[in-house]
């Protein structure tokens, strides 16, 4: 009965409609044709990775028993009257005696039969540009001529300009959505609004430029928008030079070379990942996907007979459905396709080669990846080379004024090694056989063996701390313990000489957490392993900053102060007490109130410099401490870090993910997660009233499952005072009882009246007495005033000692 049968597919509501013509022949004896459409409907099976009829409709949706019906054109479009968009499907009738042709435009629903829209007749056959757009309206053109119809029009309507056509399709936009975009004479882009019947060459600009009119061949609105008389557009076009080129506002942003030529029709794919495919179809069977964010070719596909976009499978996302030709002749709908998003969706039928990406994209993109990490390679070798550079004559320079320093105040000046600054000798250094040139020598090498090599010195101001930092690298074998740092300060400006509380912590990267960790950064002895020698540390001193601001600005050398380990040659528990310039830093009230010491990383957590590494350091030694267990014995643990980034708006620090930081407060977080049901918190602030208010907005979140228990809290500042007090007498204990020693060794050989040397040997047995009497009375807490009345008896002593020794000398 059915003698031929012609197909034509579009996608609707997640499903396939398949329209199907069938020509019908009659057994009368005017052997008159007749012919029917119907339609069904196909979805997706994942089990079965195939499609399957749906539905399918009994009744035809057109029968004629008197002329031949094709299949032109099928697309959804918006039913206005309805509201809603419907399939439609454009059939043509032709009858051999008549040199006529008959169009028919009919939309179709499930639970209906077809309903037609318009019908006309042409002296043509239409072939070029047809498309079916809200209304519905059926748009085409002939021989630079558009012509339009739909129920409103009553009949067939011609645009009164024209043109090449390049678009014709709807605007997002509130009104005037039906367009025709061409060209006139290849020079001038014309804009025709179908609804108003009225054209803007001015808005057409705002597409495309006008240079690119000549070569384009199909493109697509992707968005539009009409503010105030300015028209705002996105616009993807395909070009005869085998370019795809984004327009922003008429203006060309990206360009992505196609594979193919001859490009026909431009589609948007939203993929699962919230990514856009730009899918474009080419003649011949050819398809291209090019990403939109990166404007590079996906995959590449021949022998397609159609493309249809949907959400097939029913993930809320789009997919495409590459139907290519058919291989054999067995009838089957929908044999050979593909249905993918290139994101992990991918069902194949008939298909061995499922995805075929373009080499020469891939090719380009390594190409291009590959010098562009060449070039940042090279700039950041130079910016180093420069950095060293800018450090070695910073340090040239602050070695030359303290040596000019030194001159003009008469003291001995203490040359450095060269290998400690960096420096490399221009001329050959030739071994002396000289013993005593030797003994020097091995002297000058045990002295620089002794020193450690300062890489920089940093400062910040946090409050009314002062924190300076120093960056410790020892030199080979090398053993110390005891370091201190103190800021050398002319008494006649400031009246009086600042307490640093000094701590050690690792640098760059490591720093120290927990309650036991927090009890060995604040040891005065540390060692990075059990031999005592020292790895890359960061030595940390804060003070009070306001004294040091009452002469205006200052500038303060660094010392670095700390004791060797025990030689071979010396006596056992015998420790060389060593002093050394680290630099010097510049204190100034203009700075500190403008902010310029203040760290940065706590405005910008996304900063991953040595800078920020300062500023953390800085933060982790001015901050006190306190450790949280939070516990949970009945349900697994509350998102706490997710509330800290949502009510208190902390941010993660890029360079110790660890730690959170308060950009509005200084305070840091740490939530370290034990298991589901145990995690420790710890809260870094020097604010005692925030902490608690703190606490009160964190028992508020927390379930009443959860149970917190402090773990441990920072010792009383007068605690860390006293600490320092104490380490500051056991030094001077230690330097008056040298200074003691020297001069009884100085004075042995020498022949000395008894009056002379009385009043010495009476001065030095006192000193042992208060020396015995007071280091009993030392303790891990020391109030202030005895330790005034100590300090000052002890320099009273040896100024009297140091008095008497320059009157023996004088009188020798």
């Amino acid at each position: 009965m059915a003698a031929e049968r012609l197909i034509e597919m579009l996608s609707f509501g997640g499903d396939v409609l398949v329209f199907q013509c069938k020509s019908l022949s009659s057994k009368s004896r005017d052997h008159r044709k007749g012919s029917e459409v119907s339609f069904c409907s196909l979805s997706f099976n994942r089990d079965s990775q195939s499609f399957s009829i749906r539905e399918r409709k009994t009744q035809p949706t057109h029968r004629d028993g008197s002329a031949e019906t094709a299949l032109v054109h099928c697309a959804s479009a918006e039913d206005v009257q309805q509201r809603h968009k419907v399939p439609c499907v454009l059939l043509k009738l032709c009858k051999k005696r008549t040199s006529a042709f008959k169009y028919m435009l009919y939309s179709v629903c499930t639970s209906a039969e077809g309903k037609l829209h318009v019908e006309f007749a042409l002296p043509y056959e239409m072939r070029e540009n047809i498309s079916i757009l809200q209304g519905p309206t059926l748009v085409w053109s002939h021989e630079n001529s558009v012509f339009y119809a739909s129920s409103r029009t009553g009949g067939v309507k011609e645009v009164p300009v024209h043109m090449t056509v390049k678009f014709i399709g709807e605007l997002p936009l509130h009104q005037r959505k039906l367009v025709i975009y061409g060209t006139q004479s290849d020079v001038n882009n014309i804009l025709y609004y179908i609804e108003e019947e009225e054209e803007e060459p001015c808005n057409a600009a705002c597409l495309v430029p006008d240079a690119y009119s000549a070569v384009i061949q199909c493109m697509m609105v992707s968005s539009a928008e009409d503010v105030g008389g300015s028209f705002k557009s996105a616009v993807l076009a395909a070009t005869s030079m085998k370019q795809l080129v984004c327009f922003e506002n008429g203006l060309p942003r990206d360009v992505c070379p196609l594979p193919y030529e001859q490009p026909l029709n431009i589609r948007l794919v939203h993929t699962l990942k919230n990514d856009c495919l730009v899918v474009v179809t080419f003649s011949q069977g050819n398809v291209c996907a090019v990403w939109k964010d990166t404007f590079q070719v996906a995959s590449c596909w021949t022998g397609v007979r159609l493309l249809l976009v949907d959400d097939f499978v029913g993930c809320g996302t789009d997919q495409m459905l590459l139907v290519f030709e058919e291989r054999d002749s067995s009838g089957e709908l929908l044999s050979n396709f593909l249905l993918t998003d290139l994101c992990g969706i991918t069902y194949s039928c008939g298909r061995s080669d499922v995805l075929n990406t373009s080499g020469a994209a891939q090719e380009n993109f390594l190409l291009t990846v590959q010098a562009l990490e060449s070039r940042l390679q090279s700039g950041l070798n130079f910016l180093e080379d420069l950095q060293r550079d800018v450090e070695v004559k910073d340090r040239l320079m602050q070695q030359s004024l303290v040596a000019l320093t030194d001159l003009v105040s008469g003291r001995e000046h203490v040359i450095f090694p060269p290998e400690q600054e960096g420096l490399v000798s221009l001329w050959d250094e030739e071994d002396d056989d000289d013993a005593g040139d030797e003994e020097h020598d091995g002297m000058q090498t045990e002295c620089a063996e002794a020193l450690l090599n300062v890489d920089r010195v940093w400062q910040r101001v946090i409050g009314q701390s002062l924190i300076v930092g120093v960056v410790l690298r020892p030199t080979n074998n090398t053993s110390v313990m005891n370091i201190s740092a103190s800021v050398v300060v002319d008494s006649c400006q400031t009246g009086a000489a600042p307490v640093m509380n000094t701590k050690i912590l690792r640098f760059p990267a490591s720093v120290a957490h927990g309650p036991s960790a927090a009890k060995k950064i604040r040891r005065s002895d540390c060692s990075a392993d059990g031999d005592g020698c020292v790895s890359s540390l960061a030595l940390v001193a804060v003070t009070d900053v306001a004294p040091l601001l009452t002469s205006g600005c200052i500038k303060c050398p660094i010392m670095l102060h700390y004791s060797t380990k025990e030689s071979s040659g010396s006596p056992p528990g015998d420790c060389a007490r060593v002093s050394h310039y680290c630099g010097q830093i510049s204190v100034d009230l203009r700075d500190i109130s403008t902010g310029k010491l203040h760290p940065r990383l706590l405005q910008d957590s996304k900063l991953n410099t040595e800078e920020a590494r300062e500023d953390l350091l800085s933060l982790v030694a001015v901050l006190d401490v306190w450790f949280f267990l939070v516990e949970s014995w009945d349900h697994t643990l509350a998102d706490v870090q997710g509330w800290l980034r949502e009510s208190l708006r902390v941010e993660r620090l890029d360079v110790d993910p660890r730690f959170t930081a308060d950009p509005s407060d200084v305070r840091l977080f740490r939530w370290e997660q034990k298991s589901p049901f145990q995690a420790v918190l710890s809260v870094r602030c020097r604010d005692d009233l925030r902490l608690l208010q703190f606490l009160h907005s964190l028992c508020d979140f927390l379930p009443a499952s959860h149970h917190i228990q402090l773990l441990e809290s920072p010792r009383s500042r007068g605690s860390d005072l006293a600490q320092t007090l104490e380490t500051e007498i056991r030094t001077i204990m230690q330097d008056v009882s040298s200074v003691l020693q020297c001069g009884e060794g100085e004075m042995t050989g020498q022949e000395e009246s008894d009056a002379s040397s009385e009043p010495l040997q009476r001065l030095r047995e006192e000193w042992q007495r208060e020396r015995g009497r007071y280091h009993n009375r030392l303790r891990p807490l020391v109030d202030a005033t005895p330790y005034s009345r100590l300090v000052e008896r002890l320099i009273d002593t040896q100024l009297d000692a140091d008095e008497v020794a320059l009157m023996e000398a004088s009188r020798l």
